[in-house]
């Protein structure tokens, strides 16, 4: 590892990890202290093991590949939430090429029995925010909503706007940090 590399590693680690601190402060008052936020870490991939397999699951992503697409994406945020020992939700992005906009690209919650399911995305949004805000981003992106059940839902959660796709690029939703 080049030390530039290095160094950019260790300083968006210290990013990504006061932007966890910062959102889970800042949680709806029913959430604070009840939920943790952190890195898609060991712990998180073997609880994650668990949801693999499970019929209530929408997506098939294996997400073992969050590290890899940290380490080729430095200034990527990876998000996983728990309740206790239980994991909820997983979470990855990265900022667009420009660093304008927050990229938020894959979001899962467990397919399991969660106490605080429904709240999931705005827990994740609230971290991705917290995170674009700390690297000078000024909207955040859904990237490639899979139906438009997902894509009503997003948008139930204010201010965002449809963009289709366009010369290769792909559909997402858009709104202002």
């Amino acid at each position: 590892m080049l030390a530039t590399h290095k160094h950019a590693t260790i300083k968006y680690d210290d990013v990504r990890k006061n932007a966890r601190n910062i959102a889970e402060d800042n949680l709806p008052h029913h959430l604070r202290g009840k939920l943790k936020l952190k890195g898609v870490d060991r712990a998180a991939l073997a609880a994650f093991s668990v949801w693999q397999g499970q019929p209530e699951r929408q997506t098939d992503w294996d997400w073992n590949f969050a590290s890899r697409y940290c380490y080729r994406y430095l200034k990527a945020f990876d998000l996983s939430v728990w309740h206790g020992n239980s994991l909820c939700s997983l979470t990855l992005g990265r900022p667009t090429f420009k660093g304008t906009e927050m990229r938020l690209d894959f979001i899962e919650k467990t397919p399991l029995n969660c106490l605080f399911s429904g709240d999931m995305f705005r827990v994740s949004l609230l971290a991705y925010e917290t995170y674009g805000d700390l690297i000078g981003a000024k909207k955040i992106r859904i990237m490639e909503p899979m139906n438009n059940k997902l894509i009503s839902f997003y948008m139930s959660h204010g201010g965002f706007s449809y963009v289709g796709p366009k010369r290769g690029n792909p559909h997402y939703l858009v709104r202002d940090l």
